[in-house]
């Protein structure tokens, strides 16, 4: 499974899904493709979750465990 940060931006107030691989650059994009420079990413988990990151880690979540049958067919 990829490590991931729940960190929050400043561009919508929302904690996104971040990889572990983003530290380095000038930017972050979080799962959902949300893109915020690295001076507006506060390092806190605190606030209202970005629900396009949940449901894709929910999604990546249920795949690596061979979950599949909650999906609708």
């Amino acid at each position: 499974m990829i490590d991931i940060h729940w960190w929050r931006s400043g561009y919508d107030d929302q904690v996104h899904a971040f990889r572990e691989e983003q530290a380095g650059r000038e930017f972050g994009e979080a799962m959902c493709e949300h893109c915020v420079p690295n001076s507006k990413i506060t390092l806190s988990d605190q606030g209202r979750r970005c629900m396009a990151c949940l449901l894709i880690i929910g999604d990546l979540l249920a795949t690596a465990h061979g979950d599949t049958l909650w999906r609708a067919s």
